[in-house]
């Protein structure tokens, strides 16, 4: 039976996922794509006539996959633990970690095609953050009088710039800077409470 479009189409994301895996992202053209899925080049252009296209839906199945995949995470443990989970799925997957921070500069940019895509979803991400925070002072987990839209701002400051000092300091402990940081973080937090 001929494979239909729509299972072509998830074999090359799945294809270029692992392209991106093992290779740096710059490195990552259509005949890389297609070796890693078992298709040609021409099927790879066929379903996906705009690379950008492609990029997005690599990109979206990686992310949306883990948050939906880390969300009860956030749910039983709080926000912190999430993104620290995240943090944790990115040390598997550092090739999607480069080529997801590259494509969020770029995506800045008003004229790139995927802008409004990306900056959606980067909407949708630190509202899911600014949420679990919410429920944190509610459950108790975080002190009662934290702002979950400020936390959250630091949350994910933190989270993207120890991203990227990890790919570029050697040396840099992701997950132990992450824990010294949201320490002071909800100290500050705390007493910015009491103040209050």
């Amino acid at each position: 039976m001929p494979e239909s479009d729509v299972d072509l189409r998830a074999r090359i994301v799945r294809g270029a996922a692992d392209a991106y895996r093992a290779t740096d992202f710059h490195q990552v053209g259509p005949a890389e794509v297609a070796a890693h899925a078992g298709v040609t080049v021409d099927e790879v252009r066929r379903a996906f006539p705009s690379w950008d296209l492609l990029v997005v839906a690599v990109v979206d199945r990686w992310s949306n996959g883990g948050r939906r995949a880390t969300w009860s995470v956030a749910e039983r443990h709080g926000a912190v633990a999430y993104l620290r989970a995240r943090l944790e799925d990115g040390q598997r997957e550092p090739g999607l970690v480069r080529l997801r921070i590259a494509l969020l500069s770029a995506a800045s940019a008003p004229g790139h095609p995927a802008s409004g895509w990306f900056r959606h979803q980067y909407t949708k991400s630190f509202e899911d953050v600014a949420l679990a925070l919410v429920r944190d002072v509610v459950a108790g987990r975080e002190t009662r009088g934290t702002s979950p839209r400020h936390a959250a701002e630091q949350l994910v400051a933190l989270f993207e710039g120890l991203q990227l000092q990890a790919m570029l300091l050697d040396g840099t402990d992701l997950l132990a800077g992450w824990d010294r940081a949201v320490a002071r973080m909800r100290a500050g937090w705390a007493g910015a409470a009491v103040t209050a």
